[in-house]
């Protein structure tokens, strides 16, 4: 049986805090937006939020979903921090930590780790890739029914990629320059167009810019699917709602393996491997309320 849980959806740019109905799912008139800015004010807002809200819908555990790179390893002494992210003034900060005076469990992950079992628990997939493209780019992998860790976590984004043709943009990575979120993420796209980001949404469907920044997302599929050999591919974030940006990547995709694969779930169904998200602008917060119940459930 679901619990009432509260879920966090950690973001570069914004934030979201919700609380569940009876049955887990999500409830907008028990919801908040907050806008990320510095940390104490940022995650002040949040418990505050919570703290007011509890008494009229009283939850028992806290799932984050949060941006990156995180800490994931219970053992060290920095798990629940965000550690060497390229936003200003959030390394090493205590997510985790923030919300202990709530008193109640608090799962966390990454903000495409957890989406990523979130959309292949409701595809009924073992296995299963999150990418999002937006402020940033992630990816979260799935494999056998749990979420990939290790030293840390995936951070496929940051793989060198190969230029498409007659693209001079030297990439946004303050690490890496031109790896795939320094050449697809939202900047990236804006930059090219001499726009900022918030614009975006004005560029026509049909401008060759979304094709330049399908090629490097593809790369990133591409990548994933050589690698793991995941069941599907889903991709989210504020970027993916252009229409026709999917079909650009699924192209995309089938040129890059060049019929090295012959799988018929990507080469005849690509339509049904590389597909948007179920839950769209809600999956971050589902998928805290879903790991906020699979903390409850292994009390």
């Amino acid at each position: 049986m679901p619990f009432i849980v509260a879920g966090i959806e950690m973001g570069g740019t914004g934030c979201k805090v919700a609380i569940s109905d009876d049955n887990g799912q999500y409830d907008s008139s028990y919801s908040l937006q907050v806008v990320t800015i510095d940390p104490t004010n940022t995650l002040r807002q949040i418990y505050e939020w919570l703290e007011t809200k509890r008494t009229e819908r009283p939850f028992v555990a806290i799932g984050i979903a949060c941006f990156g790179p995180v800490d994931l390893d219970k053992t060290s002494k920095t798990y629940g921090y965000i550690t060497t992210t390229p936003k200003p003034g959030w390394q090493y900060v205590d997510v985790v930590g923030a919300f202990k005076g709530l008193n109640v469990p608090v799962a966390f992950e990454t903000d495409v780790n957890a989406p990523a079992m979130t959309e292949a628990a409701l595809r009924g997939d073992s296995s299963a890739a999150y990418i999002t493209v937006g402020t940033g780019v992630g990816v979260g992998l799935v494999l056998e029914n749990i979420p990939v860790h290790g030293l840390m976590h995936p951070e496929g984004a940051h793989i060198k990629c190969e230029r498409i043709a007659g693209d001079d943009y030297p990439g946004d990575c303050p690490y890496h320059g031109s790896c795939i979120e320094g050449m697809c993420k939202a900047k990236a796209v804006a930059d090219r167009l001499q726009i900022v980001p918030s614009l975006l949404s004005t560029v026509p469907d049909d401008d060759p810019v979304w094709n330049i920044q399908a090629y490097y997302i593809a790369q990133l599929c591409a990548c994933v699917i050589y690698l793991t050999s995941v069941k599907r591919i889903i991709i989210g974030g504020g970027l993916m709602k252009r229409n026709g940006l999917l079909e650009h990547v699924r192209k995309h995709v089938l040129k890059i393996i060049n019929d090295y694969l012959d799988i018929p779930a990507i080469t005849q169904h690509i339509d049904d491997y590389i597909v948007a998200s179920k839950l769209g602008d809600i999956i971050g917060i589902q998928s805290g309320f879903d790991l906020a119940q699979r903390v409850v459930g292994n009390k």
